[in-house]
Parts: structure tokens; C-alpha cells; sequence
């Protein structure tokens, strides 16, 4: 093969040609972190009525057991924190501005992503746990009025949804949302690569 016909020129547009363009990466970053912002403030939002729907519950009845306000402190608790959990979200997604540098945007991104995996990983395990505990605490007053049957099936038909959530909706949901934000890392350290 001769050298004195290849044209470097070329070879390096066609090497421009592969990087993904960053303005594209940006939209699509900025947009992941729209929604993201909206979808965590919109469920915030929802535990907290849940939480004000659980304490207007524990006010209006009178419970007789003190393993039932146990139960609904427990849930409280764990509605709490993850509502705690989705407030340090929305801090580090409204920290995330497409104007700053690349290498500065990058890095916020990873902490959006370091900041899901803790939730997914811890946040989410303590959740359940407490939640898990709480319902079993609520529901023991109730289940001492049943029939031994109909406790069964209470306590039985929660921790199977419980479990369905754990082991089927999580994993899923937890997977959709790295796709997505590992997608635009990829993108941004594929340019910062090629541009280094």
C-alpha cells in the first residue's frame, strides 16, 4: 500500500463524523432531567398526601392497640424518608444546568446517577423494610376481628403485593431509569475521549 495517496484530511473528518454532536446529547440529557424533575416532584407530592390521608386516618379513629399506632408510625417513618430521599433528588436534577461546560455537566450527571444508586441499592431497602413492618403492625388489631382465614388472606395479600413490587416492579423500573442516564453518560464520555 502506498502512503503518499492517503489523505489524513479525510481520515480525520471521518473520525469527526462518529462523535455524536453534543447540542443532540444535551437536548436529550435536558430533557431526561425535565421529566425526571417532574415525575419525582409529582410522586413526592403523592407521599405526602398519603402521609397527611395516613394522620388524618389516625386521628378520626380511635385505635384500642398500641400496635396499630406502632404500625402507622412505622409507615409515617418510611413515607418520611422517602420523601427525604426524592427532596436530595430534585437538589442534585435542579443542579444540573445545560449552560456549564461539558466536563462540569458530565460530572452532575454522574452525581444524578451515584445519587439513583444509593436510592435504588439503600433507600429503597429501608423503605421496605419499614413499610413492611408498619403493615404488619397495623393490621394486627384488625386481624385479631378476623377469622383466622380472612387474616390470613389480609396479611398474605399484602406481602404478596409487597413482594410483586419488590422483586418484579423494582427491578424493572430501576432498570429503565439506568438505561437512560447511562445512554447519555456514554454519549458524554465518548465525546470527551475523542475531544481529549
Amino acid at each position: 500500500m502506498q502512503t503518499d495517496n492517503i489523505n489524513f484530511q479525510d481520515i480525520w473528518n471521518n473520525k469527526n463524523a462518529d462523535i455524536p454532536n453534543i447540542q443532540e446529547i444535551k437536548a436529550t440529557a435536558e430533557k431526561y432531567r425535565k421529566k425526571q424533575l417532574s415525575s419525582t416532584i409529582l410522586l413526592m407530592l403523592w407521599l405526602m398526601a398519603t402521609a397527611f390521608g395516613i394522620i388524618f386516618i389516625w386521628n378520626v379513629i380511635n385505635f384500642k392497640m398500641v400496635t396499630t399506632s406502632l404500625g402507622i408510625i412505622l409507615i409515617l417513618i418510611a413515607l418520611t424518608f422517602y420523601i427525604y430521599l426524592f427532596f436530595q433528588n430534585i437538589n442534585v436534577i435542579r443542579k444540573i444546568n445545560p449552560s456549564i461546560s461539558n466536563q462540569e455537566y458530565l460530572s452532575s450527571l454522574k452525581k444524578l446517577q451515584r445519587q439513583r444508586l444509593y436510592m435504588q441499592a439503600k433507600g429503597i431497602s429501608i423503605y421496605y423494610i419499614l413499610l413492611s413492618a408498619g403493615f404488619a403492625f397495623y393490621f394486627y388489631e384488625f386481624a385479631l376481628y378476623m377469622s383466622t382465614m380472612a387474616a390470613f388472606l389480609a396479611y398474605g395479600l399484602t406481602f404478596l403485593w409487597l413482594a410483586i413490587v419488590w422483586f418484579f416492579l423494582r427491578p424493572r423500573q430501576i432498570r429503565k431509569q439506568n438505561q437512560k442516564i447511562l445512554k447519555i453518560i456514554d454519549s458524554l464520555e465518548t465525546i470527551e475521549k475523542d475531544l481529549i
